[in-house]
């Protein structure tokens, strides 16, 4: 209470728990006058970065923010609201929200609408560069992972290939510096290692349409669980949860557009698709069997330059000797 009125000063009643999200622990606090308030903590253990992570999470009005003896924390108005995904989900599924298989078509448009309304204004903000990122999964790796901050960017980008070059080479520092359950088997870390390797000299040889930008803005935790509705009239009252947000290359921002006319394409593509699917099921079948489905590793390593032959190898023999074995 005494951290509220330091920074939105009135007549208040006691605080509440108002909810405990993956990332944060929110206290709503009511006001006899005036707007009620959240007061948000980054929780202990789940976010690692909480200083930077409160600071770039806002969706409303702020009154303030700092840090208590506890952690850092963020003081907004509070949004009044259902979320979205409580509208949409089937009521009798347990575990993550899914789609009502009974929902009306139009309840699902007008959720769409309010969906599309949020992601046309947020396309509508442009960037000159990336900036140093915090993204979901850098959380999770220094989360679960034990990853240091310092393997992940501290700098802007100015074009996309530099953005995901660095990528690539945060997924070469994950497998590096894990020493724990990041492998299971020796032929599993040729596999990662691989991987990575490979997708690093794609990087290096992408050809992009906006390599310069403008960037927009890209949401990791941007969905219906996020979205807070007003129900009458139904609007999209707010959006909350913005704490894994950046500037991001315009590629993951729109998806390819169709060559020429979608209807025309198919109604060339869907008559040949059964044929086709009938002749490839049996190769398929085949190729699972005997493993040549999930390629060809050999075939793969081929692919490296001999440093980063040789640093397989090494990883192999690190990554080999951190296996944790029962009794060990």
């Amino acid at each position: 209470m005494q951290l509220a009125k330091q920074h939105r000063p009135g007549k208040t009643v006691p605080a509440c728990l108002w909810g405990s999200g993956a990332f944060n622990i929110c206290y709503r606090v009511r006001y006899d006058e005036g707007p009620d308030i959240i007061i948000r903590f980054a929780a202990l253990g789940r976010a690692i970065l909480r200083r930077e992570k409160e600071y770039f999470d806002t969706c409303s009005e702020v009154f303030g923010h700092g840090i208590c003896w506890a952690c850092p924390y963020i003081i907004m108005s509070f949004l009044e609201g259902v979320p979205l995904s409580l509208l949409l989900k089937d009521p009798s599924a347990g575990g993550r929200p899914v789609l009502n298989p009974q929902i009306s078509d139009q309840s699902l448009k007008r959720a769409y609408r309010e969906m599309a309304a949020v992601i046309v204004e947020l396309s509508r903000y442009e960037f000159d560069s990336i900036v140093r990122p915090l993204t979901l999964n850098m959380n999770e790796l220094m989360v679960s992972a034990n990853l240091p901050e310092e393997a992940f960017p501290s700098h802007t980008f100015k074009s996309s290939t530099e953005y995901f070059e660095a990528l690539a080479m945060q997924h070469l520092s994950h497998l590096r510096l894990q020493q724990r359950d990041a492998v299971s088997n020796e032929e599993d870390c040729r596999k990662k290692f691989t991987a990575r390797c490979l997708f690093l000299d794609i990087t290096r040889k992408l050809s992009t349409e906006h390599p310069q930008g403008p960037f927009r803005l890209y949401c990791d935790d941007f969905r219906p669980s996020n979205v807070l509705i007003e129900l009458d009239p139904f609007r999209v009252s707010g959006v909350i949860d913005w704490e894994f947000t950046y500037a991001a290359p315009a590629e993951m921002r729109w998806p390819k557009d169709w060559e020429g006319d979608l209807d025309l394409f198919l109604a060339h593509y869907l008559p040949r698709l059964c044929l086709f699917l009938k002749r490839l099921s049996p190769r398929i079948e085949d190729s699972m069997k005997t493993g040549l489905f999930f390629t060809s590793l050999d075939d793969r390593i081929e692919l490296l330059n001999p440093e980063e032959k040789q640093e397989m190898a090494e990883l192999v023999d690190l990554k080999t000797g951190q296996l944790c074995y029962p009794g060990h």
